[in-house]
């Protein structure tokens, strides 16, 4: 049996042929009438799935503005995505909201000579480059270990200088942020004031693991009426660090004002709340990368306490 090919090459093959008038005047005649049915075909499809659109479209409307379908609509969007795993980055890291831990820089432009043009200690001061990064490291740090942590980078200097008050009034200044935050969030359990140290290098550096790290050291003020508790909490955390990682911890320096004035002596904010802190990490002359290992660390720690503190 021949195939389409083989028929084609016998039809060009072939002699021409002269079909009569009438078979050719047919033969037109019944191909413009079948075109005109695909047409005609190929309208009503196209007529039918606009019509169809259209009364769906005015269904939908009447249902959802008419018979509250808006409500089912939204119940149901509702119930469709709380059925669906978060599973993007910043649904596994905690948020600002009901902070376990607060996170303050009462010295917010205290910075690193590593960081700064100027390599003098004594003017190692930065608005943008300072101790705030830091306390932003061990933020991400902490959120990370599912804790919600609240970071202040507010410029407590700078509301000084705008109130033209003398510099010794600037915990005063930090506190007020520090009692609006307590007032806010009752599920507070730990407030930490991020500083660094004023020491150079060699003081204020450790080898772990192979790498510099920024030793700590925290500072209680033995006026404050919570110094019990403050002493407490900071002794917690230098045994801790001293058991995990020995010499990261210079230890818990106990600060006394010399004046039995109650209105200037400096509590450092810890007669607000028990569990406060005054950290320092590093010196003056740490590199930011020798800060953030120290905080690595320090969010290890963190995290066991936070378990055993009420």
């Amino acid at each position: 049996m021949q195939n389409d090919n083989e028929i084609f090459e016998e039809i060009k093959r072939s002699t021409n042929l002269n079909p009569r008038t009438e078979f050719v005047n047919d033969t037109r005649h019944l191909l413009v009438k079948k075109a005109n049915h695909i047409r005609k075909v190929s309208k009503i499809k196209k007529l039918s799935y606009y019509w169809s659109v259209v009364i769906a479209t005015v269904a939908l409307t009447a249902w959802t503005f008419l018979f509250g379908g808006n409500q089912h609509i939204v119940k149901s969007y509702h119930t469709v995505m709380s059925a669906i795993p978060k599973i993007d980055e910043e649904s596994m890291i905690a948020s600002e909201e009901n902070p376990s831990v607060f996170i303050y820089h009462t010295h917010t432009t205290e910075s690193f000579t590593p960081l700064l043009k100027n390599k003098n200690p004594d003017k190692a001061y930065d608005k943008k480059k300072n101790i705030t990064m830091v306390g932003a490291e061990l933020t991400n740090k902490l959120k990370k270990k599912n804790i919600n942590v609240l970071h202040s980078t507010t410029d407590f200097e700078q509301k000084l200088r705008n109130r033209n008050l003398d510099y010794s009034k600037i915990y005063d200044i930090s506190g007020k942020e520090v009692q609006t935050v307590l007032d806010k969030n009752k599920n507070l359990k730990l407030i930490i004031d991020i500083h660094r140290d004023t020491q150079l290098k060699d003081a204020t550096t450790i080898r772990i693991d192979g790498k510099d790290v920024a030793s700590v050291s925290f500072v209680v003020s033995e006026n404050s009426p919570n110094f019990k508790e403050n002493r407490k909490i900071a002794n917690l955390f230098h045994q801790k660090l001293e058991k995990k990682y020995p010499g990261l911890s210079r230890g818990v320096l106990l600060n006394k004002s010399q004046t039995n004035n109650p209105y200037k002596q400096n509590f450092y904010n810890h007669d607000l709340f028990a569990n406060s802190l005054l950290l320092q990490i590093g010196g003056v002359e740490n590199t930011i990368e020798e800060e953030n290992r120290s905080v690595e660390l320090l969010a290890e720690v963190i995290d066991e306490i936070l378990i055993e503190i009420e």
